[in-house]
């Protein structure tokens, strides 16, 4: 069985990303390869996952940036994770009291970069929470 550790999101400028994302999703930066400033990456981690913010050229052979929809992130307190990502310049895309938004109800989120990500207090089918 595999088990998910690593999601990967393209940035163009990886000095920015790495504060923003390290802040953001409250993840440790863990490590850097390559020259961060024309073509690397950056690591976070929360322990379990990585989330690495890579900077690569659209000829690599993974440089493309279609496939991913979006990161979800448990979080103990909606409304505190909702309140600093805000203040951070993410917008809500969902009213974050409508628990009625749908089956698996999240706060669905815009970084000013414009990658999509989740919140949820109670996880996704499969998961163990925050704990």
């Amino acid at each position: 069985m595999a088990k998910l550790r690593h999601v990967a999101i393209k940035c163009e400028d990886l000095h920015w990303a790495a504060k923003f994302y390290s802040e953001l999703f409250e993840m440790e930066e863990v490590g850097r390869a390559g020259d961060v400033d024309t073509s690397g990456a950056v690591y976070l981690s929360d322990g379990t996952v990585n989330v690495a913010l890579i900077k690569v050229d659209r000829e690599y052979v993974n440089g493309k940036i279609d496939g991913l929809n979006h990161v979800g992130l448990v979080v103990k307190d909606m409304d505190e994770a909702v309140a600093r990502a805000q203040s951070m310049g993410v917008e809500a895309l969902v009213d974050p009291h409508d628990q009625a938004a749908g089956v698996t109800w999240e706060m669905k989120m815009r970084t000013p970069d414009g990658v999509y990500f989740d919140f949820s207090t109670h996880g996704w089918p499969g998961i163990s929470g925050i704990d």
